[in-house]
């Protein structure tokens, strides 16, 4: 049961951890949860995804884009809700010797979520409501609404003879995330400061369980996903009873700075 004493269950509040001034922390920077996520793999396009990493110093790996649909029950940021969850739109990319990931979309359900993801680590998250629901014989349905437009929905159903694609053809996947995490100047249209941040999270993943999937883009002007006009080539359903953040448990980096 959720104890409003608990906030942010085991975890405190600390000084410096956020844009707030000291005495008005937003969120703690451990946090903690289980992870259960559809993803589906696709391929787009290369060069609109080139496109949108323009003005990043990130080199594209190859042309597949995972869209992963992420429960995370018990998550410590969100207790009140009993849990959190986020659409990923990934990509796999290198950076001066990393082998990682951007993500080139972010959804959130939230505000916590939102906030710390766009302050600490440049995350391009923004504001959804969800569905997420899970059947006894292994189907999951979902749907992602933004203020109330539909954006994505799918349906995922096991099946035992579907591929698996991962986002590269390779044992060894992508770790951890990068980004350029920039704060606009006050008084134009322009970035004061911008870095590149990486983290690598502990993640213990289910070797995946493969299935059909349907997933449906919808149209947006301000969330133009439906323009990457994937292509499907797998889903599967993945679990990690490992999940969470904190200096104590995670590779958290400030790589470089660019502007000024």
């Amino acid at each position: 049961m959720y104890d409003v004493k608990k906030m942010f269950g085991d975890y405190d509040m600390h000084p410096n951890s956020g844009v707030n001034p000291q005495y008005a922390p937003a969120y703690p920077v451990e946090w903690e949860c289980a992870l259960r996520t559809v993803e589906v793999m696709t391929r787009v396009d290369r060069a609109k995804v080139a496109a949108l990493l323009a003005d990043t110093p990130f080199e594209l790996v190859n042309d597949r884009v995972a869209f992963r649909f992420m429960a995370s029950p018990g998550h410590t940021l969100s207790l009140h809700q009993g849990r959190m969850f986020d659409l990923m739109v990934t990509v796999a990319v290198r950076y001066e010797g990393l082998f990682t990931q951007t993500h080139l979309y972010m959804y959130c359900s939230d505000p916590m979520g939102i906030a710390a993801g766009r302050e600490l680590f440049g995350y391009t998250k923004k504001d959804c409501t969800y569905a997420f629901d899970e059947a006894p014989d292994g189907s999951i349905s979902g749907r992602v609404d933004r203020r109330g437009g539909p954006l994505a929905e799918f349906r995922f159903t096991p099946d035992p003879d579907a591929p698996v694609v991962r986002l590269v053809d390779a044992d060894e996947q992508p770790g951890g995330e990068i980004h350029v995490r920039r704060l606009p100047h006050p008084e134009r249209l322009e970035t004061a400061y911008a870095d590149i941040v990486y983290r690598r999270t502990p993640l213990a993943y289910s070797e995946p369980r493969p299935g059909r999937v349907a997933m449906t883009l919808n149209a947006s002007a301000f969330d133009p996903i439906a323009a990457l006009e994937p292509e499907i080539l797998s889903a599967q359903f993945m679990v990690s009873d490992v999940y969470g953040g904190g200096f104590a448990v995670e590779d958290r980096r400030l790589l470089k700075r660019l502007i000024p």
